[in-house]
């Protein structure tokens, strides 16, 4: 798969997240239906393949393995991810996070805080402490993409 098509299925995957899923899991008060919604976010995002998963995409400090990869559009300063995981919840957890970011611009995306908008959705409670330490990893992994 060429990157051109993995950014575009990564949108549409995206784009139905955050007008559907999004707005879905804000609403839904007990965890286990925001759980299980979670699970099924990241069926929606293409996997990364094989030959594109390197060390040098794998985020440090998650407890599944998890391939961020970052494009940043320097003639639009857009930036873009794509995101693989092992573990469902990640991946469905980092679908929420990437439908808010991706196609910022740099400007944008620096001031965007992400780690307050996991605080508004209330996941903390209900996540591992690895859990919580990975998508701090994570967090801290997109910020470093636009340094």
């Amino acid at each position: 798969m060429k990157l051109e098509k993995l950014l575009a299925e990564t949108q549409i995957g995206l784009e139905e997240v955050k007008q559907i899923d999004f707005p879905l899991i804000s609403q839904t008060k007990d965890w286990q239906s925001r759980y299980r919604v979670l699970m099924q976010l990241g069926k929606k995002l293409p996997a990364i393949p094989e030959k594109m998963k390197n060390n040098d995409l794998l985020v440090k400090g998650c407890e599944s393995r998890a391939w961020l990869l970052h494009y940043h559009d320097t003639a639009h300063d857009q930036h873009f991810f794509v995101l693989d995981s092992e573990a469902r919840i990640v991946k469905g957890l980092m679908a929420i996070m990437l439908c808010q970011i991706n196609g910022l611009s740099t400007d944008e995306l620096t001031k965007f805080d992400l780690t307050h908008q996991f605080e508004t959705l209330n996941f903390k409670p209900y996540l591992s402490q690895s859990r919580s330490n990975g998508l701090t990893a994570m967090i801290s992994h997109i910020k470093s993409c636009i340094k």
